[in-house]
């Protein structure tokens, strides 16, 4: 790379490692993602997505780059527009959609003339990995994790059409939050056998602001608990005397004994770490019941998008606890007056998701925010529907559609509410689910006034100007 490195070194006292490296200054953040691309002007991109909220952003934002977008709400459609013989420069296909999702359509584009050389990106869901033997059967341009941000996008679409190879490159999530521990905070307790393992991690989680405890093995683990409470556990699989599955089926075991076990939660969310996180391991770890993965190495951005998704649900004392107000105040908003809300981090949107998406369009965000609240009222009535009915898979499709779109578009505390919605689905555990959307829908009622609010101030600052 056109650098050097070397060593200097005295016996006794330690060793000092240097090296250096020529790099060319990145262009200023936003810059790039202004006004039509050259690069990407005039090329013919397929979306394919279900959500209606998410295909429009991807088709918002290939258009302000220039692109001539078009999409579409499904396997079938996307072909249909194919085997017409519409031509496409690339295409992106979502990973989760009903009746034929993303590897089996992206099998069927590669059967076509013009489609055994389009270049394929998949979109994939946070947790997912492509590295696991099903995702060989197709060959991908690159992979996006939602939710997706522009300067993601953007990168991933100027490596396709310039012929780089990204296949399973894992794309930089948002920047570290040295505050996250106020943000969410959280009792952490890391379990893992391997003392190097714990140094890394325990590191990762001070870059957070976060102080954990350790533990070598499931007993230890254990032993914490009995002493106090924890919100999130970092679990290894493997460990020697008790392993994490057998540790953590004794802790589910003993939430259900609250009086025996006053120190075990609810909910206590279990996170596994395993150094092969394959589709495999997964189904045992929701077996024993945990709640997620991580694959070792961990690194950074996984141990933070844990944190993002779980740490609402975490910060619960008990089921019926309003997640949202476990992180703070809820947002100050003048329903008189209709204009005054607030953009602090502990609101309900994070509207500068919304704002990336929208080039400072006034009616762009309109749109983007109309689509938002009529697609999610209609899905939360629907997920209600399915809670009552204790339908499992129609709440964990529901959950796992609607956290999609309020995810890209930035809403803090719905997302981790939908996502335990989405495991309890998974988990055919459907006891407390009406509860949960009880949450679900006060907490988009929030966003719904934050929403009409800010765009309330917004058109009259138009009409002012």
């Amino acid at each position: 790379m056109g650098g050097k490195m070397w060593v200097e070194s005295v016996p006794q006292r330690g060793s000092t490692f240097h090296f250096t490296l020529p790099l060319e200054m990145a262009p200023p953040s936003g810059a790039v993602l202004a006004g039509p691309q050259p690069q990407l002007a005039g090329l013919r991109i397929l979306v394919v997505d279900d959500n209606p909220t998410n295909c429009r952003l991807l088709t918002l934002q290939a258009s302000k780059w220039g692109m001539v977008p078009r999409g579409v709400s499904g396997g079938g459609p996307a072909l249909e527009i194919l085997r017409a013989g519409e031509k496409f420069d690339l295409a992106i296909l979502d990973m989760q959609m009903p009746g034929m999702d993303g590897l089996m359509l992206a099998e069927e584009i590669r059967k076509l003339p013009q489609g055994a050389a389009l270049p394929l990106v998949l979109l994939t869901s946070m947790g997912v990995r492509t590295d696991s033997p099903e995702f060989s059967r197709v060959k991908f341009a690159s992979c996006l994790t939602k939710p997706i941000k522009p300067a993601q996008l953007h990168e991933i679409l100027l490596r396709v059409v310039s012929g780089a190879k990204l296949e399973h490159k894992p794309v930089p999530t948002s920047k570290l939050d040295p505050h996250m521990a106020q943000r969410l905070p959280l009792r952490v307790l890391l379990c893992d056998d391997n003392v190097i393992n714990q140094k890394v991690a325990m590191r990762l989680l001070q870059q957070m602001g976060y102080k954990a405890d350790q533990a070598g093995n499931g007993l230890e683990a254990l032993a914490a608990l009995d002493k106090q409470p924890y919100d999130l556990v970092f679990m290894d699989v493997m460990m020697p005397e008790m392993g994490g599955l057998e540790a953590s089926k004794i802790i589910r075991e003993r939430q259900k004994k609250r009086g025996q076990h006053p120190t075990y939660k609810s909910p206590i969310i279990i996170v596994a770490m395993t150094a092969s996180a394959m589709q495999g391991d997964r189904e045992k770890c929701l077996q024993a019941g945990m709640d997620d993965y991580i694959a070792k190495p961990v690194r950074l951005e996984d141990v933070r998008a844990i944190v993002e998704r779980w740490g609402a649900v975490a910060a619960q004392t008990e089921p019926g606890t309003d997640a949202a107000s476990a992180q703070g105040e809820q947002p100050n908003l003048d329903k008189q007056s209709g204009a005054a809300f607030t953009t602090d981090a502990d609101g309900p949107v994070q509207i500068d998701r919304m704002l990336e998406f929208t080039d400072g369009s006034l009616e762009n965000l309109r749109e983007l925010v109309d689509l938002y609240l009529s697609q999610t009222r209609q899905q939360i009535e629907q997920l209600e529907a399915a809670a009552a009915a204790s339908s499992a898979a129609d709440v964990r499709r529901l959950a796992h559609i609607s956290a999609g779109a309020s995810a890209t578009c930035g809403m803090r505390r719905l997302v981790p509410l939908l996502r335990e919605l989405e495991r309890m689905g998974m988990e055919n555990q459907m006891a407390n689910a009406s509860q949960l959307c009880a949450q679900v829908s006060r907490e988009f009622e929030a966003v719904r006034e934050f929403l009409e609010a800010y765009m309330a101030a917004q058109s009259e600052l138009a009409s002012k100007s």
